[in-house]
């Protein structure tokens, strides 16, 4: 399979994005910060139980 264009082929427009929206980055961006938080704080827990 090649992945040059053939002729024929139309040319991919300049003003599509591959970019995801903006809610959907910053919803990705406040589940990784909520996951991050959750993890550390099950850590700190555990700490303190094994500590006391």
């Amino acid at each position: 399979m090649s992945i040059e264009a053939r002729p024929g082929d139309a040319p991919a427009p300049d003003n599509m994005s591959t970019e995801a929206p903006l809610w959907r980055r910053l919803a990705w961006f406040v589940g990784l910060w909520a996951a991050s938080v959750a993890t550390l704080s099950v850590v700190a827990f555990l700490l303190r139980l094994w500590i006391s």
